[in-house]
């Protein structure tokens, strides 16, 4: 995968994307594993998620697939093939998978959104689920995005990512799509949870949540610049300014997510 294309994350997030767990990121999902079930985490990145998924559903076996090569390497150092025994790491595109009837859950968090064509996915992820078995996606509206008095800088910057997102063909509020996604690929009994979240300058989560966004400007941001949509001194300019909100003691943002999860019939919807 080349550092040009949108959905490529370079090796500087894994820092970041280690300190997920499922109860801090993911908490819907949390509670829907139980042991024994078979499940694929579509866009598992470094794996971190997926090897507590594998921990949660044993004997259960799980399959942890991302696009990215470098992702792979990253979960295969952090989890070498066959210390924990359900659990394996598989480079693919899910668009392109042949998966049919073989997971009891399909899960997919924060990974539909680099995908231009996420219908195609999602028809895939349920295409993997047996009948009556779960879809999982979760998502976030990127245009409700808010900081606390942002600095001028960093709205020009997230202005500019949001530009550079749809020239990519990418959806930045997917999650208001996702329900009728899911029916259109033969999906039922869809339930919506809303997640939104602030977090301040103090808590524990502000650096984490935060942080994953001065990551954005620092890595996001130069495919932006390469692109078009930024100049170097702007990127710049915003990682700095940005940097220095993260100090202010009424620093805030509140982010806008939401989970959808929908079942494959047991039957052929007529």
């Amino acid at each position: 995968m080349r550092p040009s294309e949108h959905a490529y994350i370079p090796r500087d997030a894994l820092g970041i994307m280690t300190a997920r767990t499922l109860e801090n990121s993911h908490p819907c999902l949390l509670g829907l594993l139980e042991p024994g079930m078979a499940v694929l985490d579509v866009g598992c990145g470094p794996g971190t998620l997926t090897m507590e998924i594998a921990r949660r559903v044993d004997p259960g076996g799980v399959v942890g697939m991302d696009v990215n090569p470098e992702m792979i390497a990253a979960a295969e150092a952090a989890s070498p093939p066959g210390e924990i025994p359900n659990l394996v790491f598989y480079k693919g595109d899910v668009c392109q998978s042949g998966w049919e009837a073989e997971f009891d859950l399909v899960n997919a968090a924060r990974v539909l959104q680099w995908i231009a064509d996420a219908e195609a996915a999602l028809r895939a992820m349920a295409r993997a689920a047996r009948p009556g078995g779960l879809v999982v996606v979760l998502e976030f509206d990127h245009t409700r995005a808010e900081w606390n008095r942002p600095p001028a800088a960093w709205s020009r910057f997230y202005q500019a990512f949001l530009e550079w997102r749809t020239a990519g063909g990418l959806d930045n509020a997917i999650i208001t799509r996702l329900p009728r996604m899911c029916e259109t690929a033969g999906l039922a009994d869809i339930r919506t949870t809303p997640l939104i979240r602030t977090v301040r300058a103090g808590e524990a989560a502000f650096l984490r949540v935060a942080g994953t966004w001065r990551l954005v400007a620092d890595s996001r941001g130069r495919q932006m610049v390469a692109a078009g949509h930024l100049g170097e001194a702007e990127r710049r300019a915003a990682l700095e300014a940005f940097t220095d909100w993260m100090q202010a003691e009424d620093a805030a943002q509140t982010i806008h997510e939401a989970c959808v999860a929908a079942r494959r019939p047991t039957e052929a919807r007529r």
